[in-house]
């Protein structure tokens, strides 16, 4: 009987042990984006103020607008995955990429147009209010 016991024992540790969280990943859901943040953005060099309102839309996605004091954005509503955004598109030749992480109360962002003789970078960073 204590032949069984060992492997036993073993085995338990070790389907335990393989249970860990993973803490590699961070995790967001829709309401850990919702807020106003505030920081700053520069866009070629230019750089402004900037105040971010991220707004839920439907069960998963968000709404982010951002304004400065000479451009106010939108962007469509956006289903995040997990802590971070990748999304792009393309119309009348000209693409819009947005690449954003959170990472607690720290939102960054940066926002590439190209296309149609425009080769524009702007990167945002801001803190919830």
């Amino acid at each position: 009987m204590k032949f069984f016991k060992l492997p036993l024992f073993f085995f338990l540790v070790v389907a335990l042990s393989a249970c860990k969280k993973d803490e590699d990943s961070p995790s967001c859901t829709q309401s850990d984006w919702v807020g106003t943040y505030e920081g700053t953005t520069d866009c070629g060099g230019s750089t402004e103020d900037v105040t971010v309102t991220i707004t839920a839309s439907g069960a998963d996605a968000i709404v982010i607008q951002y304004a400065t004091t000479t451009l106010t954005t939108t962007y469509d509503p956006i289903t995040p995955t997990n802590c971070t955004i990748n999304e792009s598109g393309t119309d009348s030749g000209i693409t819009i990429t947005v690449d954003a992480t959170l990472d607690g109360d720290k939102l960054t962002l940066e926002e590439t147009i190209s296309g149609g003789g425009v080769d524009f970078t702007c990167n945002l960073t801001a803190t919830r209010k």
